[in-house]
């Protein structure tokens, strides 16, 4: 299994044919695949094992949205992500499974083509890198924690509330620690160089970034030309 198919994706889904169709096919893929025919089958999600999440918008007392909304409003989870499934696309359940903070809405019955190469562009533009054997797993910038094995960041021990992007341009600069990232190879390692982001983003959620690291946003630093830095000095 290649790199970046690293980590499992859950698939949540009433219909066992679903499932079984699913499974098979991104297993084919190289994808590590757990289902489960509720939220409540799939118990407590693992933050760090679980990537993504395919689930159906299934229509009972805790339907697929709610799922949505608990998993996103968790800052445990929050970076997982998310595509909801379903039969009916009212525009109305479309606005609603986004505002939850779904990453995608697929319309069933679904192109299993389509499914697929959408998974691979999540999954690509997600990529998070190996932490490197001479890395250190643990970067502390003064109350911040960095920990680039679990992939969960905190502040005063407490997890840090980042968006998707925030968070792998956060571990970008940890694994560099003290040395100047460049806002093209930031651009490149965080969108994937997705063609039609303007350069110019790298700065606003860094921006954004630094606000939500408090006093230690201080330590994330730039020199124009050159780049980002994170400082542990």
């Amino acid at each position: 299994m290649s790199s970046t198919h690293s980590g499992c994706i859950l698939v949540i889904d009433a219909d066992s044919n679903i499932r079984e169709l699913l499974e098979v096919n991104l297993n084919s893929e190289g994808y590590s695949v757990r289902t489960f025919a509720t939220p409540e089958d799939a118990g407590e999600i693992d933050p760090v094992d679980v990537r993504l999440v395919i689930i159906d918008a299934m229509e009972r007392s805790f339907s697929g949205i709610d799922f949505v909304a608990e998993l996103k409003d968790n800052p445990a989870t929050g970076s997982i992500g998310v595509f909801l499934c379903a039969y009916a696309r009212p525009q109305s359940l479309v606005i609603e499974a986004l505002d939850a903070g779904a990453d995608d809405f697929i319309a069933k019955p679904f192109s299993l083509r389509e499914l697929l190469a959408r998974v691979k562009s999540y999954m690509r533009r997600h990529y998070i890198a190996p932490v490197a054997p001479s890395a250190g797993i643990n970067v502390t910038v003064m109350d911040l924690n960095i920990d680039l094995r679990s992939h969960t960041i905190t502040k005063s021990g407490l997890p840090l509330a980042l968006s998707n992007t925030e968070s792998r341009i956060l571990e970008l600069l940890a694994r560099n620690v003290n040395t100047y990232v460049s806002r093209a190879e930031i651009h490149a390692k965080v969108w994937n160089g997705e063609a039609g982001i303007n350069d110019r983003i790298v700065d606003t959620n860094i921006s954004r970034l630094r606000k939500k690291m408090g006093d230690a946003g201080g330590c994330l630093v730039n020199r124009t030309g050159i780049g980002y830095m994170l400082s542990d000095k």
